[in-house]
């Protein structure tokens, strides 16, 4: 099975754990699948196995620290270290996939955005290819450093024996709002510094809607030719 069947057959059996081997079960999910790098689907495989060992041994009237021992963050780590990296090559084709379509969203909620105003104002359909080249670079870069720190974060506290306490919470929130100001004031800073430049054209709200529409067409003909997302 590829990784996508996997997942969601670990899904559906996951749910035959009980309650505290499911609690303990999920922690080591969460942790391995945060290691973004790792391959996919050996990762997944490791996943599958470990469930099918829990669920083995629950039958036996066993617990998951019975099984994987108590430092579950160890026992992980273990395990992490014996996963291959994903190929590079899959790396940056699951990353230029979903810049494309971020950059298909992005036009989509600009145009729509746009179509809404220009109802009650005149607005400028001036769009510098040159200016738009290098917001969407700049904007990738954030997003992916953002999504790096929410890992990182992930990775910290999954296995923190205070994860469910008032303060733990407010430091989740905390982070979660750092990271949307982060990438909410990064996007507005360099849409005021970058200059305008390059090739000019006009595009009003419906053309970005119909443009957006159609670059994400291309990218789901395209991950379902050749499976970008296994």
């Amino acid at each position: 099975m590829n990784a996508k069947d996997l997942i969601a057959l670990n899904n559906e059996k996951r749910k035959q754990l009980n309650e505290h081997n499911r609690n303990y079960y999920e922690d080591m999910l969460v942790y391995i699948r945060s290691h973004l790098l790792l391959s996919e689907q050996q990762s997944e495989e490791l996943l599958m196995e470990l469930l099918d060992h829990l669920l083995e041994a629950q039958k036996h009237g066993k617990s998951a620290e019975d099984v994987f021992g108590k430092d579950t963050k160890a026992y992980c780590d273990e395990l992490i270290g014996q996963l291959p990296k994903e190929k590079k090559r899959n790396i940056y084709a699951f990353i230029g996939y979903l810049m494309i379509q971020l950059f298909a969203l992005i036009t989509l909620a600009t145009g729509a955005v746009e179509l809404v105003a220009e109802l009650f104002t005149d607005v400028d359909d001036t769009v510098y290819l040159g200016k738009e080249f290098v917001l969407f670079v700049i904007e990738c870069a954030v997003i992916l450093l953002v999504v790096a720190l929410v890992m990182l974060s992930v990775r910290k506290s999954v296995f923190c024996d205070v994860l469910s306490t008032f303060g733990s919470k407010v430091k989740e929130f905390l982070v979660v709002l750092f990271a949307f100001c982060l990438v909410i004031g990064m996007f507005v800073l360099v849409e005021r510094l970058v200059p305008e430049f390059g090739y000019r054209i006009e595009a009003g709200g419906m053309v970005r809607i119909l443009f957006g529409l159609f670059v994400l067409a291309m990218t789901w003909l395209l991950n379902k030719k050749f499976r970008i997302t296994k």
